[in-house]
């Protein structure tokens, strides 16, 4: 990742998203981290801030809860899907603490995923 000048502007340059490991969620679903927090019990970090991508086609296999924070995407490219609608680029969707979706795209798109309370 690249960082600007300035430690209070962060920047997370689109190219070095190309160095970020990509972990499969479910097939065709990709994440790339890249702000992670520590949980206070010890556990496995979880990303607080990701990209996401959905090959087309593809989404998840099970509902995604949002147990431990709500849920901010932004669709950055193409369309995202769920039960409750379709969301084309430039789209915001807040999913709040506690509720479920199951997220899928037809023609593939990428997401910018933000966690706020972790």
């Amino acid at each position: 990742m690249t960082t600007s000048t300035r430690p209070d502007f962060p920047v997370v340059d689109a190219r070095a998203l190309e160095s970020i490991d990509p972990i499969e969620l479910y097939p065709g679903v990709t994440a790339q981290g890249v702000s992670w927090t520590s949980p206070a019990d010890g556990s496995d970090p979880l990303p607080r801030e990701a990209y996401v991508r959905l090959a087309p086609g593809s989404g998840y296999t099970e509902p995604d809860h949002h147990g431990d924070s709500s849920e901010i995407l932004v669709v950055v490219e193409e369309e995202l899907s769920d039960e409750g609608g379709h969301y084309p680029a430039g789209s915001r969707v807040r999913g709040a603490k506690g509720s479920t979706h199951q997220p899928h795209s037809e023609q593939g798109c990428l997401l910018y995923a933000f966690f706020p309370e972790r």
